[in-house]
């Protein structure tokens, strides 16, 4: 069972908020969503994390990657598919909240997104 406290799919007030973070726990276990948009693509992010979680969504060339633990697990392409290779729950979960969020333009560069 998934519970995010506060979380709302409103792209504005989210972009505003990601980077205090929401609460929430997945089958008991107790995680943070936290996000960051910065004008360097290198320090752009989503983080799912807990005390045994740590799985980013980072912007790359020309789609997003999914990383746990230092690993790349995953990626989005143009198509807007995740291409998962034996992903676990908590990565699932993370591309999940991404997607029903629309987290994607938090992660574009302010530059192009602002405009």
């Amino acid at each position: 069972m998934l519970t995010v406290h506060r979380l709302v799919a409103d792209p504005l007030s989210l972009r505003w908020r990601m980077w205090k973070g929401f609460e929430g726990e997945a089958d008991g276990e107790p995680f943070r969503f936290t996000g960051t948009s910065a004008l360097r693509r290198s320090r752009r992010s989503v983080t799912y994390e807990g005390p045994a979680i740590d799985v980013r969504i980072v912007p790359r060339a020309f789609s997003l990657r999914l990383v746990e633990t230092g690993e790349e697990v995953g990626f989005r392409s143009f198509s807007n598919q995740w291409e998962l290779s034996d992903p676990t729950d908590h990565a699932v979960l993370a591309v999940c909240l991404f997607e029903w969020a629309g987290l994607e333009d938090l992660l574009r560069t302010p530059v192009l997104r602002d405009l």
